[in-house]
């Protein structure tokens, strides 16, 4: 059993030709490289994979197609096999017979009485209604044959990343899913970050097969073989993986980048207008993508120590990543407001930085409208104001405005 078992492994993955694959984070489109017989094709895709199949996305390259016929076996009740049969079912201690009558009303025959269901356990005298039903198939026709390829949407393979931050050094693994239940060899591999919107979606899909995670241990830096970002193209961002790759079903995790930030610990306050005599900032941390960087997950470390998780979108090189991780204790700004007249406020916010190590301050404060706003160093915005400076380790900065809140 287990020779013919490795004789399929080497008929599927080695017989089979390498699949060129571009992987979106939600469905994958396959190109499938064909030598076509002439006129007809069969294709039979299993059906996990043709349930997973984007409806309109089906293609034969290389030939005229002149028409497809789907071929999906119904669903059948397997006790029409057994219609004028006995079956046996065990209750209250002993076997009984019983002649199954109607299999879409499961009506039975017992002792000149009819029965709709039968109690206890059921044993039926061969396996014959409960064979797997024939495997869907797609036949083309088409005009010639020859070299072609099957090209289609598969919501069965996806992919995900999760980034590291830890004292500088980002890393990230891009985790690649297969759900079509059998291995896959691609060979030239894109993935795909942005938003690439599919409308429609594919068949029910079978409930998932536990799946297997491949975890692999970070290699040395110098054997990471990492994803290439190949370009841009209409508001994606394109990665190729090095090489070709096997996926087995369930998750595969490899190498996407390693690179090095300039992480800065930030305080944001993003508020309305409040005369609170304590504001409390969020916390987290910022940095300049060193090149085009895909969405994903990011787990922070700071000096050995795990400090949070936060979400990353697509970032274009040379743009702020804020990674927010939520309340700081010591994140305080304390103020002092002096009312002038029944609309008019001065004023004072002052911030300290109890920390050992810089901290980037971020303030940004929305006013009612309509407003007058009076103060030096304010960035105005047409909501308020946003205000930012780095304390160095117990270091203070202290800003005073004057708000007038105009009549409407």
């Amino acid at each position: 059993m287990r020779q013919q078992f490795w004789l399929w492994m080497v008929v599927f993955l080695g017989g089979v030709q390498a699949q060129d694959s571009v992987i979106y984070r939600g469905f994958a489109e396959l190109r499938q490289p064909q030598t076509l017989p002439q006129n007809e094709w069969t294709w039979e895709p299993g059906e996990t994979l043709f349930q997973s199949l984007v409806p309109g996305t089906l293609r034969l390259i290389g030939v005229t197609e002149q028409s497809r016929r789907v071929q999906v076996a119904a669903q059948q009740n397997p006790l029409t096999a057994y219609v004028g049969k006995e079956v046996q079912f065990y209750w209250e201690g002993q076997w009984r017979k019983a002649t199954l009558v109607s299999a879409e009303r499961n009506l039975y025959r017992y002792e000149e009485r009819y029965l709709v269901g039968l109690p206890g356990t059921v044993a039926f005298p061969d396996p014959s209604g409960f064979r797997a039903a024939p495997e869907p198939r797609i036949i083309f026709r088409y005009q010639g044959g020859g070299a072609g390829t099957l090209a289609y949407l598969t919501r069965g393979l996806t992919w995900s990343l999760r980034h590291t931050l830890e004292d500088g050094e980002l890393t990230g693994w891009a985790t690649l899913t297969n759900g079509l239940g059998r291995p896959v060899r691609l060979g030239r591999t894109e993935l795909v970050a942005g938003s690439v919107p599919l409308l429609e979606g594919g068949f029910n899909l079978p409930p998932p097969r536990p799946e297997t995670r491949m975890l692999q241990a970070a290699p040395a830096a110098a054997d990471v073989a990492e994803a290439e970002f190949v370009g841009e193209v209409a508001g994606t961002y394109r990665y190729r993986l090095p090489g070709e790759v096997t996926l087995e079903p369930g998750l595969t995790e490899l190498p996407f980048i390693r690179t090095r930030v300039q992480p800065t610990y930030l305080w944001r306050l993003q508020m309305g207008f409040s005369t609170e005599r304590e504001l409390a900032f969020v916390r987290g941390f910022r940095f300049v993508a060193p090149e085009n960087l895909a969405a994903g997950v990011v787990s922070i470390r700071e000096q050995g120590v795990f400090v949070g998780q936060a979400g990353v979108g697509d970032t274009a090189r040379g743009n702020n990543v804020n990674l927010m991780l939520g309340p700081d204790p010591e994140g305080r700004a304390t103020r002092q407001v002096e009312q002038q007249a029944r609309n008019r406020f001065r004023v004072t916010t002052s911030v300290r930085n109890p920390r050992s190590y810089p901290v980037e301050v971020e303030i940004q404060e929305m006013m009612p409208q309509p407003f007058a706003l009076e103060g030096e160093g304010l960035e105005r915005i047409p909501e308020g104001y946003r205000i930012r400076f780095t304390l160095a380790p117990n270091q203070s900065r202290t800003y005073t405005y004057t708000l007038t809140l105009q009549q409407r």
